[in-house]
């Protein structure tokens, strides 16, 4: 083969290579980067999505298995990391990932935690995912405000299965032993989903077969819930000598740390 020919071939041999390469994802080796430090991380353009593994994996003929991983987006919050992670391919356009041990899962709207989980990754994004625990939790994020209005402001939530679906913004489905905490508002019940954009709260129908579950709560009189970035509203001033407000019962019931009772009407 003449020398042109041949020169040709090498720089055609290197272009095929590099563009392979770029369309994989990067897979830095355990001595480059550590899961549970960012700041080691390799870097990530905005837009595209990257993982970090220890230099262990293990590629069989149905699966990629890694430990210690950490799949992340550039420019985004997203993150998603585990002790050990399966996949049947590396593919960032249409992939699933089986997580196990220590599961964290990181989005704009918020953060999940869990001992497993099922994640699927569309088109480089977080499409779906399923949170196994004992339990798994939820935590919204405090910069995501409470609309005027809203009925539920930053939740935290616990159950034993939580659903992740980004479509609409993002909803959070949580079923089994179900646990909602606002700062001023807690219910127990056996399924809710959470819309995180229109931030409204609605329960669950029972599965076929299982038995109505009532739902129960505590609202916490004269609470104000707390917007990040602002102090705490005062709680009101109670009102010296006011009698205790009755209850439905005819009983008494001491008002609220302070909470004023009801002046008693005018004749």
């Amino acid at each position: 083969m003449s020398r042109p020919r041949l020169r040709l071939a090498v720089e055609s041999l290197a272009l095929l290579l590099a563009l392979a390469l770029s369309a994989r994802p990067v897979l830095a080796a355990k001595g480059d980067c550590d899961s549970k430090n960012q700041a080691s991380w390799p870097l990530c353009e905005t837009g595209n999505l990257c993982l970090c593994a220890a230099d262990d994996v293990e590629y069989r003929s149905d699966k990629v298995v890694l430990n210690d991983v950490v799949l992340y987006q550039g420019g985004s919050p997203l993150m998603v990391r585990a002790q050990h992670a399966e996949t049947p391919s590396i593919d960032f356009t249409d992939s699933t990932w089986n997580l196990s041990g220590g599961v964290t899962s990181r989005l704009a709207q918020g953060q999940l935690v869990s001992d497993t989980a099922v994640v699927h990754i569309l088109q480089g994004n977080l499409s779906t995912a399923v949170f196994h625990g004992n339990p798994a939790t939820f935590d919204e994020n405090p910069g995501y405000v409470a609309k005027s209005g809203s009925s539920v402001t930053n939740v935290h939530g616990s159950a034993k299965t939580i659903d992740y679906d980004a479509v609409g913004g993002g909803q959070v489905r949580l079923t089994e032993e179900v646990q909602l905490y606002d700062g001023c508002k807690e219910i127990h019940g056996a399924g809710f989903i959470y819309y995180l954009t229109q931030k409204t709260l609605k329960s669950l129908e029972p599965a076929a077969g299982s038995g109505h579950e009532r739902i129960h709560g505590t609202f916490q009189r004269g609470c104000t819930p707390h917007v990040p970035g602002s102090a705490p509203a005062a709680p009101p001033a109670a009102t010296p000598g006011a009698a205790p407000a009755s209850t439905p019962q005819g009983g008494s019931a001491p008002a609220a740390s302070g909470a004023a009772a009801p002046a008693p009407s005018q004749p």
